[in-house]
């Protein structure tokens, strides 16, 4: 496992934890975002998006990691487990 901080962020308390196939993404101490890379299939869980602070978090995070999705995707996925987008 490798963990990062955010590079547009770095002072936020949130970090990214990246393995072989999927990169999750961590505010304090919850897990906020999961990506798994499937093949040419992409997986992607959102827990909720919290707070503000968080919310602007989760877009650094994808403009690093997902530059196609954005914070409105993330809510219509929340508490349906991983979903392909």
């Amino acid at each position: 496992m490798i963990k990062r901080r955010l590079s547009a962020h770095k002072g936020c308390q949130c970090h990214i934890n990246i393995y072989n196939d999927r990169i999750d993404f961590i505010s304090y101490y919850t897990r906020v975002i999961s990506i798994i890379k499937n093949g040419d299939q992409r997986l992607i869980e959102c827990t909720g998006t919290y707070s503000s602070t968080t919310s602007r978090q989760i877009t650094y995070f994808l403009r690093e990691y997902a530059p196609d999705l954005a914070l409105p995707d993330m809510k219509k996925i929340i508490g349906k487990g991983f979903v392909t987008i």
